[in-house]
């Protein structure tokens, strides 16, 4: 690694990228959230050929549109293992390849880098940017605003390093694409099952586009015919026709599907499946998937090689692939889910520390006395926002990566109060508050 100014650190990934020996398909990148390392698949064996340790909590990834560079943020140790700054989340590259947009989440920026000289060429400030998207042409950005009371798609003019404008959003935004023609903008919201359109034109949004639940992103393929839906509830990758604005077909992959890829020809699309440790390839002809790779543990960003660029393959003595884990325990009551991480009885307690992590709260389930006051101490251990939302009592709080916050809660007279994390309440981040045992009559 090379400290550059700006505070950016570039890693010599290009050696990965390039090199004598070619390989016959071009590689995928998938950051392994919870192995500090990036996996590299060979596409045309589908399977990992080597894996590179990065830092703390690998987070967003990029590959130039000439194959030859790859960034990877991580937010845990708030690097990119290109690009440094604080808690830096999503990352996103201009067509020509010449920008690379990093928000950083943790100092309320949206950092520019000229990718010729890896060098920050500019920054606005954006309040919590989480993921964003360049505009084909390159003169704008558009950058989810998670604020909690502010969310908002806030819209960047790079010429002029500036804000250009700001659309106020009820939901808090999780990921944004820009369509090939620049016309449109797709992103998601946080408990909305549907993909915003944006017309970039009017900065309207001018369609939702009802999917499963859950959506966490949505890019367009390169002619941009088709959108594809990452549905992390059902695990599903859903095929929409941006020319209706309709739901085509619905693909199964794996468990909490987070990201995608889409090969330059448009024929193929590689799912990484956090809840499974896996990466599931999709024949967008044919509809259906035609392999899956085991890759690690906590694959969520993935980036590929376009069709033609140089490869090489695997260097020496790399690493293999690590070994999955074990998905966590769950419960169903009442049609909720629950990854069930322990119950704790709070009688006669005043103050309790919880854990919120990806994707769980610890304890689960919470018994005290009916009519009891509580003051729960949640920690957000992990890389990513969450919240903690429970409606009977007017409760909805953000809780920022590795930050703690306190909340007022009260033990109900009789019978139960669930409390949730409006990001990832469908992925079983849910809990409860009881005077009896919650877990009577759950379904396994």
């Amino acid at each position: 690694m090379r400290r550059l100014a700006g505070g950016v650190v570039a890693v010599a990934l290009a050696a990965w990228l390039t090199g004598s020996a070619a390989a016959a398909g071009p590689k995928a990148y998938v950051g392994l959230f919870k192995d500090d390392a990036v996996a590299v698949i060979d596409t045309s064996q589908n399977r990992v050929v080597a894996t590179i340790p990065v830092p703390k909590g690998p987070h967003g990834l990029v590959v130039t549109p000439d194959g030859r560079k790859a960034y990877v943020s991580s937010d845990g140790a708030s690097t990119v293992s290109v690009i440094d700054s604080a808690n830096p989340h999503g990352l996103a590259m201009s067509s020509d390849g010449r920008k690379l947009l990093v928000c950083a989440f943790g100092t309320n920026r949206a950092l520019v880098v000229d990718t010729a000289t890896d060098k920050v060429a500019g920054e606005i400030a954006v309040p919590q940017g989480h993921n964003g998207a360049i505009s084909p042409d390159g003169s704008r950005a558009y950058v989810a605003s998670q604020k909690q009371g502010e969310a908002a798609l806030v819209i960047l003019d790079l010429k002029t390093m500036t804000r250009a404008g700001v659309v106020p959003l009820d939901k808090t935004p999780r990921a944004v694409d820009a369509s090939p023609d620049g016309k449109r903008v797709y992103f998601t919201l946080a408990g909305v099952n549907a993909v915003q359109v944006l017309d970039t034109a009017t900065n309207q949004i001018v369609a939702q586009i009802a999917v499963g639940v859950s959506p966490h992103q949505a890019p367009p393929t390169a002619d941009g015919r088709w959108d594809l839906v990452v549905a992390q509830g059902p695990g599903e990758l859903d095929i929409v026709d941006t020319s209706t604005n309709a739901l085509a077909a619905a693909v199964p992959v794996g468990k909490t599907p987070h990201w995608v890829a889409i090969a330059s020809d448009g024929r193929t699309a590689w799912v990484t499946n956090e809840g499974s440790n896996e990466v599931s390839v999709v024949d967008l002809g044919k509809r259906t998937v035609t392999a899956t790779i085991a890759v690690g543990n906590a694959p969520r960003k993935i980036a590929v090689q376009p069709m033609g660029a140089p490869r090489s393959a695997a260097p020496a003595g790399a690493a293999m692939g690590a070994a999955s884990q074990k998905s966590a325990k769950s419960v169903t009551i009442a049609g909720v889910v629950y990854h069930d991480h322990g119950t704790r009885d709070i009688s006669g307690q005043r103050v309790v520390k919880m854990e919120a992590d990806d994707y769980y709260f610890g304890p689960t389930f919470l018994r005290g006395k009916p009519g009891q006051r509580v003051r729960l101490r949640v920690e957000n251990e992990s890389g990513t926002l969450h919240n903690i939302t429970i409606a009977d009592q007017q409760i909805d709080r953000d809780i920022l990566p590795k930050k703690t916050i306190e909340v007022d809660v009260t033990v109900p007279p009789s019978g139960v109060v669930t409390f949730t994390c409006k990001f990832h309440g469908p992925l079983g981040m849910n809990g409860q508050l009881a005077t009896a045992d919650p877990k009577t009559g759950a379904s396994r």
